[in-house]
């Protein structure tokens, strides 16, 4: 997705909201909203309109068949609404299709789908058009086939919580026009192929496992280095393998990089290993453009210890998820070294201690925390949900400005 289709995207919602189409739903004291409802009277009116243009259903899948607008051919799209068990053979006819959605759509992860065999992906070869494709929550794939490498169209493949997934095909590159994999919470992939490497058009690449770089098939951190329009990065990484892995340095390489997430799994002792591996090989110099960073599981004591202020300058987001955090560096605070962070989010970090005199010395631009289940916090102003924000500086942010003015409208409402 180019700037200005993101641009006419985040347009259209915006529309949908003022005119209360749609209602953006803010979970976990966000600034932003991370998904949106629709009231009953606003889909059943949309769902005849949707019938009378030429939409189908059959109560599980709906089908755009024949949609058009303007005179050309609509988007067909396939979504699977209430199926629990998929079985290619309902749709093999529907060759058009170039949006199939066969994940839950349901947010709950409790919402299991399954597939009716092992080789039903296999059908996909049929669906030459397709451009998105979703297998999100579904068991019982332990590999993708290799007809995928032939949807030389496809832009978006979401493989998130497919839980039995054991490999990515090598020759996944193939998939040229992939500009989003999500590959999170597959937690048998072993490693990651080479190929990906060759996605030139990828821009997000999310559930990046790092392993053990003495296999050469596996994909390093350095490789991806030249996927110069990737801008969002989700890595994760086991800290009980951590002496065998490529430095994190070569993250310094990802100049387009603007938003970052590098995830630690292992017990404690294994941490303890980790954490004194990094702190050997000195702190880290972060993708330049970087403007979040989120950590979780961090398994060092402390960040000034890992990471170089000085190569984050444009850096506005940091959250901090669980591990071994001890301070945020206020060892430097007398050295002029200061976060230009706006938003800091501190969640189950037992062992971080800190008054909210030092965090205001490091953090002098703060405008928004928040904190959960951090006990060692002292004289910290937060509200019952954990929630500071600077008054103050409202006014001269714009996101927290239109926070403001929609937390207002749901309050005149």
């Amino acid at each position: 997705m180019n700037k200005r289709e993101k641009g006419a995207g985040n347009e259209i919602f915006e529309g949908l909201i003022e005119k209360n189409f749609i209602e953006s739903i803010y979970q976990n004291c966000s600034l932003v909203p991370d998904s949106c409802r629709m009231s009953l009277y606003v889909c059943s009116s949309l769902y005849k309109q949707a019938e009378d243009s030429g939409f189908t259903s059959n109560d599980t899948f709906d089908l755009d068949i024949a949609f058009v607008r303007g005179g050309q051919p609509g988007h067909s799209c396939l979504i699977n609404v209430g199926e629990a068990i998929i079985n290619f053979k309902q749709f093999e006819p529907m060759k058009c299709i170039q949006s199939l959605h066969l994940r839950r759509w349901q947010s709950s992860a409790m919402h299991h789908i399954e597939q009716a065999e092992a080789k039903i992906l296999h059908g996909l070869k049929k669906l030459y058009g397709l451009t998105f494709l979703s297998l999100q929550g579904i068991s019982m794939i332990t590999e993708l086939p290799v007809v995928i490498l032939t949807l030389n169209r496809l832009k978006i493949l979401d493989l998130r919580a497919c839980h039995n997934l054991e490999e990515i095909p090598d020759d996944i590159g193939l998939v040229w026009s992939l500009t989003h994999l999500d590959m999170s919470e597959c937690y048998f992939l072993e490693h990651m192929p080479k190929s990906l490497a060759q996605l030139s058009n990828l821009e997000v690449l999310k559930g990046f496992l790092i392993g053990d770089f003495n296999n050469k098939k596996s994909c390093t951190l350095y490789d991806l280095s030249r996927l110069e329009k990737l801008r969002k990065f989700n890595i994760y990484v086991s800290v009980k393998d951590i002496h065998k892995l490529l430095d994190f340095g070569d993250l310094e390489y990802f100049v387009g990089l603007q938003k970052l997430t590098i995830s630690w799994g292992g017990c404690r002792q294994s941490q303890e290993v980790a954490s004194m591996e990094l702190l050997r090989r000195g702190p880290l110099t972060l993708p330049p453009r970087l403007q979040k960073l989120d950590l979780q599981g961090f398994p060092i004591g402390t960040l000034t210890n890992c990471l170089r202020l000085t190569s984050i300058k444009g850096l506005e987001k940091l959250y901090i998820r669980g591990g071994q955090l001890r301070d945020l560096g206020q060892v430097q605070k007398h050295q002029g070294n200061r976060w230009i962070v706006k938003i800091l989010r501190l969640k189950y970090l037992i062992d971080l201690e800190i008054d909210w005199s030092e965090l205001r010395i490091l953090f002098p631009e703060l405008i928004y925390l928040h904190q959960v289940e951090c006990p060692s916090l002292l004289n910290f102003p937060c509200d019952e949900r954990g929630v500071w924000i600077n008054q103050e500086a409202i006014d001269t942010h714009g996101q927290l400005q239109k926070y403001d003015r929609r937390v207002r409208t749901r309050r005149a409402r």
